[in-house]
């Protein structure tokens, strides 16, 4: 990503003075123009957003076409079995009615044998 690489070259424009070392190369900035830094990093922020806008608005114009012509795959939803088919549905040979509220309930505590409490 270019973020970081951006920043710290934005950073580095505005530093006023480097610390020279002993052997002839520069160190670390010792101290920086605070409001050029800002307007840097702003500049930065700002054009990151735009191109970040643009390319959102491009991916969805692109999509309204491909919906238009009807070439959208289809959704995880829409490709998904029907419950009959899947074979896990319980059918109506092996569906229990039950007219106690005990246990239609969902309370694992009320099902339990008295072994396991």
């Amino acid at each position: 990503m270019p973020g970081p690489v951006l920043f710290g070259s934005a950073l580095d424009h505005s530093c006023l003075l480097w610390e020279k070392k002993c052997d002839g190369s520069t160190g670390a900035c010792l101290y920086y123009d605070n409001h050029q830094m800002a307007w840097l990093l702003f500049a930065v922020w700002s054009a990151c957003k735009v191109l970040n806008i643009v390319c959102g608005l491009l991916c969805w114009q692109m999509y309204m076409r491909r919906l238009r012509k009807g070439d959208v795959p289809q959704t995880r939803v829409e490709r998904a079995l029907p419950v009959g088919e899947t074979g896990n549905c319980p059918t109506e040979n092996n569906v229990e009615l039950s007219t106690d509220p005990v246990s239609q309930s969902n309370n694992r505590s009320s099902k339990a044998e008295t072994s396991d409490l």
